[in-house]
C-alpha cells in the first residue's frame, strides 16, 4: 500500500496551481518534503492526472530495458527523473542503482541476481571407495 493515493496527490497539485504555483505555501500546507512534491508535479505534467495514479509494486525489468534505459541517462538525453518519467519507472533510485551496477561490472551487472540462501558446500570431500582387495587362494 502506499502512503499517499492519487485522490490526495490530485488535491495537493490543485492547491499547487491554485495559488499560482506557491512551492513554499504549498509543502506547508500539506507537510510534505519538497522532493516528493516535485515529482508529483513532474508526473502531473508529464501525464497528467493518471501520472498520479499508483503504479504497480515489485517490479521487475529485462536486462535489455535495463540497458536501454542506462544509455539514455548516459547518452545527456534524459536526466533520472525524466527517464524514471518516460519509461514509467516508479522513482529515480532504480535507475541510479543500475548506472552504479553498470559502471562497476557492465551488462553483468544489470543481469538478476540468484534468490535465495546459497546451497552448503560439504565439510568434507567425499573420499573415493578403497580398491576391493582380493581374496587369495593360498591363506
Amino acid at each position: 500500500m502506499t502512503k499517499y493515493n492519487p485522490s490526495f496527490k490530485q488535491q495537493v497539485i490543485d492547491f499547487y496551481l491554485a495559488h499560482h504555483q506557491n512551492l513554499a505555501l504549498t509543502l506547508r500546507q500539506f507537510g510534505l518534503k519538497s522532493k516528493t512534491l516535485r515529482r508529483w508535479i513532474a508526473q502531473f505534467h508529464y501525464s497528467g492526472s493518471r501520472g498520479l495514479a499508483v503504479l504497480r509494486t515489485k517490479r521487475t525489468y529485462s536486462p535489455a530495458f535495463k540497458m536501454q534505459v542506462v544509455q539514455a541517462v548516459l547518452s545527456s538525453k534524459f536526466t533520472l527523473l525524466e527517464a524514471s518519467l518516460h519509461f514509467g519507472i516508479p522513482n529515480e533510485g532504480c535507475i541510479s542503482q543500475w548506472l552504479k551496477a553498470f559502471e562497476k561490472k557492465g551488462i553483468t551487472g544489470l543481469l538478476p541476481k540468484p534468490k535465495g540462501r546459497p546451497s552448503m558446500k560439504p565439510k568434507y570431500a567425499k573420499m573415493p571407495p578403497r580398491p576391493k582387495r582380493k581374496k587369495s587362494v593360498y591363506a
